[in-house]
């Protein structure tokens, strides 16, 4: 398209025009069938737009993973970045789409909207793409703004050991970490801004083999059912009162996800059961805390518990940048934001746990990780101005010495 044709006012809410930049990069990059850990293509292409305003691209190479670190140095104060990912959820059966999931059509609705079709439409291709025509708005009406790094990892919907953490380590060994981060991933509800994510419950995981000893369910009296012998610690375990807790956070939770024993025979009694755990806790509850209780659960019991933290719990203090976000939303779209700590794990809490304020804040979340994944373009339009606002106002709140690209 030609990026010279006229545009929107920033600071002002407009109607969706088919012929957005946020719109065309969303496309090129839904185009892309970057299932996890694949990139496609798609981080060159944001090189590709990004590289006439500025910015200049380093790329990290962890054997599959795509990682890139784009850089700007701004005119104003303070390093402002945006981490998202390139990577998708696999799309289940295609001939269950309304349209080809990889297609990336068009649509208007039942109610008369514009639709965007396509996986990665809200998670995240969408985001990535607001923060781009963000960017290209503002370069191209000769705004100033601060330094910037654009964060992007194809490892964050997979396991995410070679992703947004190695651009992490790599950003602390060059002393290059952000002042702050916009993560972009799908945080709101019902509008574009009515919700972020200003911190997560952390994640732990266990999985608990339970021995008995196998033999007849004629004779029992020679062997030790392991179903029996996990039933009591898991009632135990399910049982748990956590404690209160901390502000702003939901209560920490502990689901027994799986359970598995028997041979398939209905006349083996099993000599071993295994069950997994996935427990999610607020920061009043600790690692070591956690563990302590369900050892204790277990007491008595022939067992063995394998750990695994998966995330530590974090959370952005009130202070400057949070309000910026929620002046922005406010200024954008006359909504008044919730300051939210709900939800799964997200790359946010590498970046937290590097002493970096993070706040999570993209489009809906209506239909992530879903069969006929989809956007308002509206929905673009409104996150573009609020990304737009949020850059051209973030030198506000720096002092005057502030980290720099």
């Amino acid at each position: 398209m030609d990026h010279q044709s006229k545009r929107p006012c920033i600071f002002r809410r407009t109607s969706t025009i088919l012929n957005t930049d946020a719109l065309t990069h969303a496309i090129e990059l839904i185009q892309k069938k970057s299932i996890t850990p694949k990139d496609q293509g798609c981080q060159d292409y944001i090189e590709q737009v990004l590289d006439p305003l500025g910015f200049s691209r380093e790329s990290i190479d962890c054997g599959g993973v795509w990682n890139s670190i784009y850089c700007r140095k701004g005119e104003l104060t303070g390093l402002l970045a945006f981490a998202g990912h390139t990577d998708v959820v696999p799309t289940g059966p295609a001939n269950m789409w309304l349209h080809p999931p990889f297609s990336a059509v068009v649509a208007i609705d039942n109610a008369g909207k514009e639709i965007l079709h396509g996986r990665g439409a809200q998670d995240m291709k969408g985001g990535i793409a607001c923060f781009l025509a963000a960017v290209l708005r503002l370069h191209q009406q000769n705004i100033n703004m601060p330094s910037l790094q654009l964060l992007i990892t194809s490892d964050e919907e997979g396991e995410s050991i070679d992703g947004t953490i190695r651009i992490v380590e790599a950003l602390q060994e060059k002393k290059a970490l952000p002042d702050a981060v916009i993560v972009g991933e799908p945080s709101c509800r019902h509008y574009v801004g009515d919700t972020i994510r200003r911190g997560r419950r952390g994640v732990v995981q266990a999985r608990i083999v339970f021995q008995g000893k196998q033999g007849h369910s004629a004779y029992p009296d020679d062997a030790n059912n392991a179903i029996h012998l996990a039933l009591p610690a898991l009632h135990a375990i399910a049982a748990i009162h956590w404690g209160q807790a901390c502000d702003g956070f939901p209560a920490t939770s502990c689901q027994i996800s799986n359970l598995n024993a028997g041979t398939g025979a209905i006349n083996v009694i099993p000599g071993e059961a295994v069950a997994s755990l996935d427990i999610r806790y607020n920061p009043n509850n600790t690692f070591e805390d956690i563990q302590a209780r369900v050892d204790a659960c277990c007491m008595n019991i022939t067992c063995h518990i394998e750990w695994n933290h998966t995330a530590i719990a974090f959370s952005t203090p009130d202070g400057a940048f949070l309000d910026l976000v929620d002046r922005s939303i406010f200024h954008c779209t006359g909504i008044k934001t919730i300051r939210d700590t709900g939800g799964g794990t997200s790359d946010g809490r590498f970046f937290a746990a590097a002493g970096v304020p993070v706040v999570e804040l993209g489009l809906t979340n209506s239909t992530i990780h879903q069969m006929n994944e989809c956007v308002a373009l509206d929905e673009l339009t409104t996150l573009t101005d609020i990304y737009a606002h949020i850059i051209a106002s973030f030198g506000d709140i720096m002092p005057h010495h502030s980290n720099q690209t």
